[in-house]
Parts: structure tokens; C-alpha cells; sequence
């Protein structure tokens, strides 16, 4: 039993200093954060993190990438199986919709992805833009799917999926970093507003 309670110890300091680590890089910046601020917001010794963290807030920011990029993968993978049998715009509803609420169910984590991203390393920098193009090959299958179906007619996929990927992506950053691109006060409405237009142009004449 005392082995177990020093386990969860361990592991409940490991989560605490991931968690405080990932506010400050969000409200300070990574280089704005020194190593003895984050042990000092958690009332430790400067030496604790080292200990959890041999490579310091390197290996932490390589930590909460990592678990970002894989909660987010694994929630929009499950997202894209579970639409294939909605009508097209429900479809693309529930997808731009989860999309947007991922990001902003978490984001000190968005933010650092965005405004560290001269800090990332190339297999961190690789990983983020393999999701990206992941969500983007598979729109353009689905697309093609719909034009089998008949819900839609023949496009060039690729950058139809480009601009749509896209579309969502500017509604994201523009919370991100806190400017207004979109202009537009309710989110929700305008995803279906942003879908129905959408469709409207690529259904059959």
C-alpha cells in the first residue's frame, strides 16, 4: 500500500507540474517561463522538476504537445467514423463543430501551439502538420464518397478539403490569438451558416 501511495504521489506531481507548467507557457510564453517559476507556483524546491523532468521545460513542452496532439487525434478520428452516415450538412456541422470545440475545450494548449511554434522541434513541427493533412486527405475522400452517393456533384476534392479544412481553421485561430477574423458573435449559428452556404455550392445543379 505505501508503494501504491507514493505511485499516486509521484504521478499527482508529475500532472501538477505539467498543469502549471502548460498556464504559465500559455500567459508567459516559453521563454518567458524559468524553470524555478514553475516550482515556485507549486510551492517546491527548485530541484523537483528535474527529478519529474530530467530534460527540464523542454521535456515539458515536448510532454504537453505530445498529449495534446494525440487527445485531439483520437477525438477527431472518432468524429470522422461517426459522421459517415449523417446527411452532408449534419455532417460537416458535427465536424467543424468538434473541431472548434477541441481547441477551445483546452486553450492554454492551443495557445501554445500557435505562439511556440518557433520553439517546436521538426518531429513536433512534422506531427502537427501530419494531423493537418491527415483531416485533409480524409475530407477529400469523403467528398468524393458524397459525389457517389449523389449528395453532391464532382469537385476537384483536394482543394475543396483544402478550403474547407481551412474555413475551420481561421475560426479557430482567430480565438487563438484574439483577433476577430470572422466577425461573428455566435460560432455556432455561423458553422451552419459557413456549412449551408458551403453546400449549396457543390451540390448538383
Amino acid at each position: 500500500m505505501a508503494g501504491s501511495t507514493r505511485k499516486e504521489q509521484a504521478a499527482e506531481t508529475r500532472q501538477k507540474l505539467l498543469e502549471t507548467a502548460k498556464a504559465l507557457f500559455a500567459e508567459k510564453g516559453y521563454h518567458g517561463t524559468p524553470v524555478r517559476a514553475i516550482n515556485r507556483n507549486l510551492n517546491m524546491g527548485d530541484g523537483i522538476l528535474y527529478h519529474y523532468f530530467p530534460g527540464g521545460k523542454r521535456e515539458i513542452l515536448s510532454v504537453l504537445i505530445q498529449e495534446s496532439f494525440e487527445r485531439r487525434f483520437i477525438e477527431i478520428s472518432t468524429v470522422n467514423k461517426n459522421i459517415e452516415q449523417l446527411p452532408i450538412r449534419e455532417a460537416l456541422v458535427a465536424l467543424l463543430r468538434r473541431m472548434y470545440e477541441l481547441f477551445m475545450e483546452d486553450m492554454d494548449s492551443a495557445r501554445i501551439l500557435v505562439r511556440e511554434s518557433d520553439v517546436l522541434e521538426k518531429e513536433e513541427r512534422d506531427k502537427l502538420t501530419g494531423f493537418i493533412q491527415s483531416q485533409q486527405s480524409f475530407f477529400r475522400d469523403f467528398l468524393q464518397r458524397r459525389h457517389e452517393r449523389g449528395e453532391i456533384r464532382e469537385l476537384n476534392y483536394k482543394l475543396a478539403a483544402k478550403q474547407f479544412v481551412g474555413m475551420g481553421m481561421q475560426l479557430i485561430l482567430s480565438e487563438i490569438i484574439g483577433i476577430d477574423f470572422v466577425h461573428e458573435p455566435d460560432k455556432s449559428s455561423y458553422i451552419r451558416e459557413m456549412v449551408d452556404f458551403t453546400v449549396t455550392l457543390w451540390e448538383n445543379p
